[in-house]
């Protein structure tokens, strides 16, 4: 009775969790972007500091993404583990 309904919030979530995969892709590129330039800025203008904040704000951006498609499917699939069955 439900299958149908269900099968349709199945397409709409994998629809949508495409959609913020490639937002995140996207956004961590012109982030990773800001933090090339600012580091090719801070290096030909010989500001150390300025660098250095680049590739550390370039590894955290590398740790963000590998936190969000590495850990986070994990966990949802902990979760839907836990999920009761329907009592009819």
């Amino acid at each position: 009775m439900f299958e149908p309904i269900l099968e349709q919030i199945l397409a709409i979530a994998r629809d949508a969790w495409a959609f913020m995969a490639g937002l995140l892709i996207v956004v961590a590129l012109l982030g990773g972007l800001y933090f090339v330039l600012q580091g090719t800025a801070g290096v030909a203008f010989g500001g150390s500091r300025m660098t250095s904040m680049a590739i550390i704000g370039v590894v955290g951006l590398v740790i963000i993404v590998l936190f969000a498609f590495l850990f986070l499917p994990q966990i949802g699939e902990m979760l839907k583990s836990f999920e009761p069955q329907a009592p009819f």
